[in-house]
């Protein structure tokens, strides 16, 4: 048994940070939103900004959310990985998975193979039909495989009898206007040479896959976050909580499967979801609730549609919190990282605003939500790594430093001890 402290949820709301905007009178979409549920969690909790990785560094959401869960991120598997294991596709223990991509070359331009559309957003359909073609390829002892996942995008799964390493550079640019990039091992490859193998595969498979898409949609398969199955410490073990997790995307689903949460794919509607949110509550300890969509918008729209979209999730989430408040729960609310909903940068690296709800907080005098608003509260400016023990100890959920009830130590208030007497003492 473990100690019975407080429920916890996190409601993260990706990307929903985002800089100032002109057509909002100056503010951000997450200042300028009507969110009175939100606000009602600030007016009763206590808020700051977190720097989810190191200040000024844009972070993707899958090592976003390593941080925020308490990882390191170079402990859990990278996004290759994630992904597959989100989409139920299996993952070989000792092979490398990429997140892969078709896209559109510019043979003719300077220098050759430059990238010019990577989403292929008028021909997906096209894409699961060419899939086929380039599903299977071997060199030099390497057998590369492609499984499409969805809309332009797939999953390329690397085996071979040699070691491979997942320290490579992606071919993907991840930018159009710049060529596809020959992959090489990275200088930090745990082992150089099973990662020059890899990279030269890499590189036979992409040079084929030009060659077998001639005449269709697209012309090459790009890939990008290559990864190997690892290990990481139970969600569980760490922090002491059983843990449910709600979310529609799939490298989220995986790194919290991964971690040993409980996956359940949330309904679509956000009304919806925060039914199935409060469901989770009343059997979870822990509660992840992850809100991609102002990350979406913010990508595709403007300031003023990010704003609504945040709106829109307010208004269905005032029965959540409704029962933190009255069932005594903590309620953490953050986003994994800044989103620029103007510009062209793809995330940016400002902090994060955060607010925690507890009946065991020091509330401070902020009593509305948004970036600015929150840099004035009472946490101050914290690491994202730090997030999840400062809301256990809002939950009562923290062991005394410097005690050691279990071989492994650890800050969870376990009462699972392993007792000297078996029988009655002597």
């Amino acid at each position: 048994m473990r100690g019975a402290g407080r429920r916890i949820l996190l409601v993260l709301l990706d990307g929903a940070a985002d800089r100032p905007a002109s057509e909002l009178g100056g503010e951000t979409p997450l200042e300028a939103a009507e969110t009175p549920a939100l606000d009602r969690l600030v007016t009763d909790g206590v808020s700051g900004l977190v720097d989810v990785g190191p200040p000024g560094t844009p972070m993707p959401s899958d090592r976003a959310h390593a941080r925020l869960f308490g990882y390191d991120p170079e402990s859990v598997p990278r996004r290759g990985v994630l992904e597959a294991r989100g989409l139920g596709v299996e993952v070989p223990e000792t092979g490398v998975t990429c997140s892969a991509s078709f896209a559109r070359l510019e043979p003719a331009a300077e220098p050759p193979g430059t990238v010019t559309d990577r989403s292929l957003s008028g021909s997906r359909e096209q894409c699961r039909d060419a899939a086929e073609a380039i599903g299977a390829f071997e060199t030099a002892g390497v057998s590369v495989s492609f499984e499409y996942t969805w809309k332009n995008r797939g999953l390329l799964t690397l085996e071979s009898a040699a070691p491979l390493d997942p320290g490579v550079t992606d071919t993907d640019p991840f930018e159009s206007g710049l060529p596809v990039v020959r992959p090489e091992a990275t200088a930090n490859a745990d082992d150089s040479d099973a990662a020059a193998r890899t990279a030269d595969a890499l590189a036979a498979y992409t040079r084929w896959s030009v060659e077998r898409l001639r005449d269709t949609a697209s012309d090459v398969v790009l890939s990008k976050w290559a990864g190997m199955p690892t290990h990481p410490e139970p969600f569980a073990g760490r922090h002491g909580m059983e843990a449910v997790s709600l979310t529609p995307k799939p490298v989220l689903a995986g790194l919290t499967d991964t971690l040993g949460m409980d996956v359940i794919d949330p309904p679509d509607g956000y009304d919806r979801r925060a039914t199935a949110v409060r469901e989770a509550l009343d059997t979870a300890e822990f509660v992840y609730a992850h809100y991609p969509e102002p990350d979406e918008v913010a990508h595709a729209g403007t300031p003023r549609e990010k704003k609504r979209e945040l709106e829109a999730i307010d208004r269905s989430l005032s029965g959540v919190v409704e029962a933190v408040l009255e069932r005594d729960f903590v309620a953490i609310v953050t986003a994994d990282h800044t989103t620029p909903s103007v510009g062209n940068v793809v995330h940016s690296g400002e902090a994060v605003p955060i607010t925690m709800t507890a009946s065991t907080a020091r509330t401070d005098a902020v009593t509305s939500t948004g970036e600015r608003n929150a840099a004035t509260g009472g946490l101050g400016r914290i690491d994202g790594t730090d997030v999840l023990r400062i809301a256990r100890s809002l939950g009562d959920r923290v062991l005394l430093d410097g005690l050691r009830r279990t071989p492994g130590g650890g800050t969870v208030p376990t009462t699972d001890v392993r007792p000297l007497f078996e029988e009655d003492p002597p």
